[in-house]
Order: structure tokens, then sequence, then C-alpha cells
């Protein structure tokens, strides 16, 4: 079978992970604090001969393939929605949740909280029940469910207050970043989980966290529908190689 048919085939299936990613993008437009992702595609021969090029038998391609998904985790607008436990980050950063169960620690840019009671206590947890953890990477816990809009006294007696030199507010959330956050691994539900090229994570103690508001979905609407076209025709192209070349063999065969 000649290489035209392998090509194509190739791309297809490559341009069918591109839409599957592209569709995932598009559902969450309306997602807070999504982060779209977007796929990389590499050059087969230029990919096999470059990593071949110490081995006497160098094995070469056709074609291309998606080499990686990226995630873009550029900081988008926030908007206000007057909620008492809705935050939003200013600027990069991620708020880190702890699951009460698994011990899991995970990384989101949603900012939909709320406080859950407890036998005990009350946890400021995210939509999922994780807790949300504070500059300590400590549970955000109150013995006692703070008013939802204290008094201008209560922020007087608040503010003095003081802390000692180098201790954090317990129930101030923490925003931590990496070194490498490109590669932090996305495992649904708008969370990402840190891996070992990401690093430890990384307190940014003087990132602002904006309360009563929410950060907009990273996707770009447009952008997306124009992906998901240029796709479309792609995938369509592939298979028409691909047809193209069964009847160019069926062809030649038909002639022996």
């Amino acid at each position: 079978m000649n290489q035209s048919f392998y090509i194509g085939a190739q791309g297809a299936m490559n341009q069918q992970t591109k839409l599957n990613v592209v569709s995932n993008n598009i559902a969450n437009v309306n997602t807070v604090g999504f982060k779209p992702e977007y796929g990389v595609f590499s050059d087969l021969i230029y990919e096999q001969t470059r990593n071949s090029l110490n081995d006497t038998n160098i094995k070469t391609g056709s074609g291309s393939k998606i080499d990686q998904i990226k995630t873009n985790m550029t900081a988008m607008p926030y908007q206000s929605t007057g909620q008492e436990h809705d935050y939003a980050v200013e600027g990069d950063g991620f708020f880190m949740l702890k699951d009460p169960v698994s011990g899991e620690i995970t990384y989101t840019r949603d900012g939909r909280f709320s406080l859950a009671k407890t036998t005990d206590k009350f946890y400021l947890v995210n939509v999922d029940g994780k807790r949300v953890l504070n500059m300590d990477q400590a549970e955000i816990s109150y013995d006692v469910k703070p008013a939802s809009y204290p008094s201008e006294e209560a922020e007087e007696e608040e503010e003095t207050e003081e802390l000692q030199e180098g201790e954090h507010d317990p129930h101030a959330i923490g925003i931590y970043t990496f070194a490498n956050t490109s590669n932090l691994k996305p495992i649904g539900d708008n969370v990402f989980s840190a891996t070992a090229v990401n690093g430890t994570p990384i307190l940014l103690e003087k990132a602002k966290v904006v309360s009563g508001s929410l950060e907009q979905s990273g996707t770009d609407f447009a952008l997306e529908m124009t992906k998901m076209m240029e796709s479309q025709r792609a995938y369509s192209y592939a298979l028409k190689m691909v047809q193209t070349s069964d009847e160019v063999e069926s062809t030649i065969n038909s002639l022996r």
C-alpha cells in the first residue's frame, strides 16, 4: 500500500483529536476559571530523524502527529458576582485544594467556594467539597460560622489584631504557583494536579484575591470556531486522500 494512504489516515486521526480538544473548549466557554487546551503538531520526518541521529537504523516517518496537548494558563479578567464566598485571583497563581477523603492536593482557578459544616467546624470548600487551603497549606476552618456581612465595629476589631512576624492569617486564602506551570495535568472538574516537572508549589504572598468576583473562562469562542472549521476541512481532505489512494491501488490491482 502506498505511503499516501497512511499519511491520510494519520492526518484524519490527528484532526479528530484536535476537534475533540476544540469541542471541549467550546463546551466550557462559560465555565468559571477554565483554561483552554490546544494541540501541538510535529513533523514525523524531522522528529524521527532527529531522535535517531546516533542510531544506525534511522527511523523515518511521513506526515504529522499531535505531539502534545498543552493548556493556555493566561489569566483572564474577572467579573463581580456579589457573592461573599466567590473569589478571583488577579494575575497568576492557583487556589490549593485538599480532598478530605483521599488527602489529594489539586489546584484550580475556579473560586466558587462556600462554607460546609462538619460535626464541629465550618470549612471553606469548592463545588466538589474539596477544602481550600490557606497560606500555610492548612485547611481554612471556622469554629463558628462567620457573619455574612460583618459590621464596621467588627472590622475595626479585626484590624487591631496583629500577627507576629512570619505568621499568616489562618483564614487568608493561599495562592500558589510553580516554576513551570505549562505541564500541570488537567484531571477534570476544572482542577489540575502537579507533576514532578512542575516542582514544589510556591506561595505568592503578595497575590491579590478579589472577593465577590469570579474569573471568566479563557475560551475565545470566535477563535475556537475558526479552529473547528479548519479541522473539519483538514479532516475531509485527509479522508479524501485515503479514498483516492484506495482507488489508485484498486486500479493497479485490476490491471495485473
